[in-house]
């Protein structure tokens, strides 16, 4: 034994457990991934496509009431003008509906589509189309039914007809190119929105959808050419700053998509989505303190079809901070986040007493660490990172036994094994078990051959198993 002393000096022995480069196992086993770079995904709004309902019945149209339904349409009139079509669908219901005219049963087709009945307003447009096969109100009419119900193809069969007998005027462009952007063919896409503008230069809603498609497009130099002028039109929208943010991202303007987002953040404050966007952006690019303000803004909400995303990001960001051992921001973000604890998933909640406890091994606060860590293991016993750092805490307490047993039981996880045995030869450099140590080093250089810094601990490991032989 004293030839091994004199070779392992107490410099030496740091040297070597230095070179074991995990095996002096980290406190914190969270791994530190980089946020990846934020694209703000915003899809079109629906439109609110519109067929103006023929409210004057008696005028010249495509078709033509029969002179004994006059008295009828006299009825519906004052109804269809007051907006009354659950009364019109009943007074339709009340007559015998085979002695209607092609108008009377178009128009009843139309009141259906209106009241949302789409069964019935489709039986009732193929009706008609059956007595009139190019009859353009019947096929408009199946265009938004089926786009409505996102029968996007069904839905371009009509409109593409209704366009080949006439009709070509904006909405029919702009519904198709609404449909291409459902299809994911922007360019496509481009055309149609681009002939509807040249029509009607001046709509919104349509600017808005070839601003869309440009951007799905790629052609990122159109979009913002566009989307100056509608800013200039409209600045206080605050969709348009976040697709301006999207944008920027997209050619690597950080600087500007921070800007951008923060004007639509000001815009509309309370907006739980926007300060979600903001605050991942804040992270991935800017700032971690002010992306931990803006989510603990957004822990405030009360809004529930947005609990799971302010979730998710919460836990996004925890591990975030952890990993770079930002620790007075994590201890912030972690009391803010303590009131929605009950609201989480098991398997977040044991994630969340993993993070718990990485703070509490930061602050030296160990009884609490082994209390969080315990309690997550209860909830998940596979939890890798959770049984890494509490093998840490019994093996730094020199409770090598039970440190042992948590490295065991993270080798049966495929992606903490080679932590697991590099903590299980680390123990047993600590216990002068040199031949179980080499064991464990060789199995993680087997299983990872990339791993050439552990060749030196072997060979070393090695000269000290012969030596003690």
């Amino acid at each position: 034994m004293k030839k091994i002393n004199r070779i392992l000096t107490p410099n030496s022995f740091t040297r070597l457990l230095t070179r074991l480069a995990v095996v002096a196992l980290p406190i914190f086993n969270v791994a530190a991934q980089p946020i990846p770079p934020l694209k703000v995904t915003l899809t079109p709004s629906d439109p609110t496509w519109q067929l103006a309902l023929n409210n004057t019945l008696l005028s010249p149209s495509e078709v033509q009431i029969e002179p004994t339904e006059r008295s009828f349409a006299r009825q519906l009139q004052p109804l269809l003008q007051g907006g009354e079509y659950q009364q019109v669908a009943e007074l339709f219901n009340s007559r015998n509906n085979g002695k209607n005219s092609l108008a009377l049963n178009l128009l009843q087709a139309q009141v259906l589509l209106t009241l949302k009945q789409f069964n019935d307003a489709e039986a009732a447009y193929l009706s008609c189309l059956q007595q009139s096969p190019n009859l353009i109100k019947a096929h408009q009419g199946l265009s938004l039914l089926y786009m409505q119900q996102g029968q996007y193809q069904k839905a371009q069969k009509h409109l593409i007809h209704n366009i080949e007998l006439g009709q070509a005027d904006a909405q029919s462009y702009a519904q198709l190119g609404y449909i291409h952007v459902q299809q994911n063919k922007p360019w496509s896409a481009i055309a149609a929105y681009r002939q509807a503008l040249m029509l009607t230069p001046n709509t919104a809603q349509y600017q808005q959808g070839l601003l869309f498609a440009l951007i799905e497009s790629g052609d990122l130099r159109q979009a913002n050419v566009l989307l100056q002028e509608l800013l200039n039109a409209d600045p206080n929208n605050a969709d348009l700053w976040l697709q301006r943010s999207q944008i920027a991202l997209q050619i690597e303007d950080q600087a500007q998509a921070l800007s951008a987002i923060e004007v639509a953040l000001k815009l509309n404050p309370k907006d739980t989505s926007n300060l979600l966007l903001a605050a991942q952006l804040h992270l991935s690019k800017g700032s971690a303190k002010r992306a931990v303000a803006l989510l603990q803004q957004s822990l405030k909400s009360k809004t529930i079809n947005t609990q799971s995303q302010v979730i998710s990001t919460t836990m996004q960001t925890l591990g975030w901070l952890v990993a770079q051992q930002k620790w007075q921001l994590a201890q912030s973000l972690i009391r803010s986040a303590k009131p929605i604890t009950k609201k989480l998933a098991k398997p977040e909640q044991a994630q969340f007493s993993v993070y718990s406890a990485q703070l509490a091994m930061a602050q030296g606060n160990t009884r609490t660490a082994v209390n969080s860590l315990t309690k997550a293991l209860e909830i998940n016993p596979t939890l890798g990172d959770a049984l890494l750092s509490l093998a840490s805490i019994y093996r730094n307490k020199k409770q090598l036994t039970q440190a042992r047993l948590m490295y065991v039981r993270a080798q049966a996880i495929p992606q903490f094994e080679l932590s697991a045995w590099l903590g299980l030869a680390q123990i047993a450099i600590d216990s002068k078990d040199y031949s179980n140590a080499l064991k464990q080093l060789r199995k993680a250089f087997n299983s990872y051959p990339e791993r050439q810094d552990l060749v030196t601990n072997i060979r070393a490991l090695e000269n000290l198993v012969r030596q003690q032989g």
